[in-house]
């Protein structure tokens, strides 16, 4: 197995040096080395690599084929580190070229990913944002641990206490019906509801779901006929069935805009979800994460606010996690 014990990580920085310049002189000037010096660390490069690394020409020094294969390897990794060392120095939105990993497993997940997006673009046009809206990211506190995941926005919150836990909005649960259906109206109580047939979205497991997703509500949906994988399927099939279906209100209110659906209250207290932003605490110092946490808040509240939901009100019940 390979292995970088024993190597002087300085002797990479010489590599890349020469096969650039294709000359020991050069190379040495480039790092602010004698000639000598840069010889002797190439001589220690060809042993630890056990090949010549570079052969003298007329020409200059020609890489090796050994030389040009690792020579992209190195290359990448020290424009990483190089990259990693700027941005813990300091982050600048207008000309950082750093990228981000967000999850997001909201049901609204693929829009709040394109607003986050299109903000992005206008203070960072060089950072690259992907996302991950996966509805069962059991995964995301392991990925954010290793760093290969930046933060997620999620209504389940990380119970770990190294992670961070912002409550960015409250979402909530409604139930929707396509317009002209036959029985439904908004206010309808569990005895109308009683003699209606639900679509249900696959159960998320227990430690992954909130709590609102049980008692009542849960048997209504029990005996469903249809079951589908994700929230965005359910607008899908109501508006061309009967079926009745629970939506978080973010989604609903663009169901009842742009499609005409009747959207009504479940009955009883307001089943409010919070929504949270989460992301590990060594993170803390870190300035681009910062500014990547602040717009993702700025915009997921933003749009939160305009689908009339509210952030965090405590005086109002809440399905915890």
């Amino acid at each position: 197995m390979a292995t970088l014990k024993g190597l002087d990580l300085n002797l990479l920085l010489v590599f890349e040096a020469l096969y650039d310049t294709r000359s020991v002189s050069r190379a040495g000037l480039r790092l602010g080395l004698s000639q000598s010096a840069t010889s002797h660390a190439l001589a220690r490069l060809r042993e630890s690599c056990r090949d010549e690394l570079f052969l003298r020409t007329p020409t200059g020094m020609t890489p090796t084929p050994v030389a040009n294969r690792i020579f992209p390897e190195i290359s990448h990794a020290l424009a990483a580190l190089r990259h990693s060392v700027e941005e813990a120095r300091g982050f600048d939105p207008a000309t950082s070229t750093r990228r981000f990993e967000v999850a997001i497993p909201h049901p609204m997940g693929p829009v709040y990913a394109l607003r986050i997006r299109d903000a992005a673009l206008a203070e960072a046009p060089k950072v690259t944002l992907r996302f991950d809206t996966r509805t069962l990211a059991d995964d995301a506190p392991n990925l954010m641990r290793e760093g290969m995941l930046d933060l997620a926005v999620d209504w389940i919150p990380a119970a770990d206490d190294r992670f961070v836990n912002k409550r960015l909005f409250d979402d909530s649960l409604v139930i929707a019906a396509r317009g002209g259906h036959p029985r439904a109206f908004k206010g309808m109580g569990w005895r109308h509801l009683a003699g209606e047939e639900f679509i249900r979205c696959h159960r998320r497991a227990p430690e992954r779901r909130p709590r609102a997703l049980s008692g009542k509500l849960w048997d209504l949906m029990a005996e469903s006929r249809l079951t589908v994988s994700e929230y965005l399927e359910v607008p899908f099939v109501i508006l061309r069935t009967d079926y009745l279906g629970v939506l978080p209100r973010s989604m609903a209110m663009i169901a009842e805009a742009e499609f005409g659906m009747v959207v009504t209250d479940v009955p009883g207290p307001p089943i409010r979800i919070p929504i949270w932003q989460v992301w590990h605490e060594g993170r803390r110092r870190d300035a681009g994460h910062a500014w990547l946490r602040a717009l993702v808040a700025r915009e997921m509240q933003g749009a939160a606010a305009e689908a009339g939901l509210g952030r965090a009100a405590a005086a109002l019940p809440v399905a915890a996690e």
